[in-house]
Order: structure tokens, then sequence, then C-alpha cells
């Protein structure tokens, strides 16, 4: 028998003499040499310490955009679900809110006053959950805030291209749900 099947048979052996809780899931070939290694002589009245197997150290996580207890495909799906509603967030400033380009300007007692509705995009809140009726699929919800946001001036020109300020806001909320094959709608 060669030296390398001699030691992968006693991996083995240790493998599976070791409870299912202490076993790594690779066993490392310089950790089986190294404990093949004869102790160093000592006095003979003392006997060395039996070796002890290495405590497993659970995997690191892998580092994601999303919360730590999300498993790597929801994690994906948190990650192309954000950039998703961000874009949509956007579209919905430019086409249904409007933005800047459906401001509206009147004139009140001391000059002029400027108004728009606007998403702070950059605020949104993702969240997405597996579906629970099924697992395969997923749920995203987009939480954001729709601003009021106005400015007043003596003059209609000066109000339009002044600093706007968030006068009130209302917390929105939309859902979505993906598609199979990937996707959201």
């Amino acid at each position: 028998m060669s030296r390398a099947t001699f030691l992968l048979s006693l991996a083995l052996v240790l493998a599976c003499a070791a409870p299912a809780q202490a076993v790594e899931p690779f066993i490392q070939l310089e950790d089986v040499l190294n404990s093949m290694a004869p102790a160093p002589q000592e006095a003979p009245q003392q006997q060395a310490p039996a070796p002890q197997a290495p405590v497993p150290q659970p995997p690191a996580p892998q580092k994601a955009n999303g919360p730590v207890y999300m498993d790597q495909e929801l994690a994906r799906e948190h990650e192309r679900f954000s950039q998703f509603a961000r874009e949509q967030m956007r579209r919905m400033n430019a086409t249904m809110l409007g933005g800047k380009n459906s401001m509206q300007v009147y004139k009140d007692g001391r000059g002029y006053r400027a108004s728009y509705k606007a998403i702070d995009v950059d605020g949104i809140v993702c969240q997405v959950r597996r579906a629970e009726s099924n697992p395969n699929y997923f749920v995203g919800v987009v939480i954001y805030k729709e601003r009021i946001m106005e400015n007043a001036a003596p003059t209609a020109e000066a109000c339009r291209r002044g600093e706007f300020e968030p006068v009130s806001e209302k917390s929105s909320r939309i859902i979505y749900s993906s598609k199979l094959g990937g996707g959201w709608q």
C-alpha cells in the first residue's frame, strides 16, 4: 500500500470516527500528516497530551449587499430588484409625476410660488422575500417618499430657477413580483 493510499484511508477513518459536528467539510492533508508525526520525546514519567482536533469554524458568509440572513439567491434577487426599483422610480418621476417639467407657478400675495411633486429616489427602501405559494418566485416591495417641493420668489422666472425645499411628503409602497425566467414586473 502506498503512503498516499494509506493517508487517504486514515483520513476517511478519522472522518467517520469523529462526531458529525466536528468534521470539517474538507480534511487538509497537512493536518493528517501533522497528527501522524511522532511527538517529541519527553521524560518517561510524563505522557504527551492527546492531540486535539481543531475546532471547525463555520464558513464565512459571502459578502452581499443585502442583509446577512439572506441566502445567496435571495441576496442576488435583492440586488436585481434594487436596480429595477430605482429605474422605476426615475421613470415615475419623469412620466407620472412630471417632476420639474410639470411645475406649477402661481401668484400669491407677496410674489410667486412654484411647486412640483418628486420621488426621493435616493431614499427608497427595497425589501425582497420568497413568495409563499412558490419559493422559486420572489416578491419585492418598494417603499418611497413622494415629496412636494416649493420655492417662493418675487418673479415667476426666479421662482422656477431657485432652490426648492420639501414642504410635505407622503410615504407610499408598490409591490412587484418576479416572473418565470427572472425579471420583475
